[in-house]
């Protein structure tokens, strides 16, 4: 069972996540992601930039020596980068609202990530943030059907990261608040987007 719940978190990176996101959205609604173009750019900035951290951990002696946590802040670096960059071209090149709104998750959600665990030095889980965000957006969108089986395939992420003792379950609450709280905001100030 152990075995299973470590597979269990490798394949349900956030990355992961943010790639059913895009391309959900790009099927259902390509008109939110204005293009191919604008698709292969968030996946590089949302899912190849993010994921570069876990291989590179081993190979950065400053985060290797760290263990596990060195890949927890080389992940969440790696992924606040990838956002930062990916708003920064939706708004430069004119993206669809949709497409700006979703870049703007992901950077509040690691603005989010960054003052609660190195500012608060609370523990949340960005994990629970990078599967349950994703979940949220597609409710939002109105793909009702993609994230309630979205929803469903987060309860083995959390069950998967309380086995394997990667977190509390205070600390995947605190993960999946941050989500739901920056969208609250991102709508709130909607009239950015468009």
């Amino acid at each position: 069972m152990e075995n299973v719940c470590k597979m269990i978190r490798r394949i349900t990176v956030p990355p992961v996540f943010a790639a059913a996101l895009l391309m959900i959205v790009y099927v259902t609604h390509p008109d939110y992601i204005g293009g191919i173009g604008n698709l292969m750019i968030a996946l590089f900035f949302l899912t190849v930039l993010p994921t570069l951290a876990y291989p590179l951990q081993k190979r950065i002696p400053k985060y290797r020596s760290r263990g596990r946590e060195g890949q927890r802040s080389l992940a969440m670096l790696f992924s606040f980068v990838g956002y930062l960059l990916g708003t920064t071209a939706a708004f430069a090149l004119s993206a669809p609202a949709e497409l700006k709104l979703l870049y703007m998750q992901y950077l509040l959600c690691g603005v989010g990530m960054i003052v609660v665990n190195k500012v608060l030095k609370i523990k949340a889980s960005g994990h629970a943030c990078g599967s349950v965000g994703p979940v949220i957006l597609l409710w939002y969108f109105g793909l009702y059907i993609p994230a309630i089986i979205g929803a469903l395939l987060v309860l083995p992420v959390f069950m998967s990261s309380i086995r394997t003792g990667q977190h509390t379950m205070p600390q995947l609450f605190g993960g999946s608040t941050i989500p739901a709280f920056v969208l609250f905001f991102t709508v709130s100030v909607g009239f950015l987007f468009g």
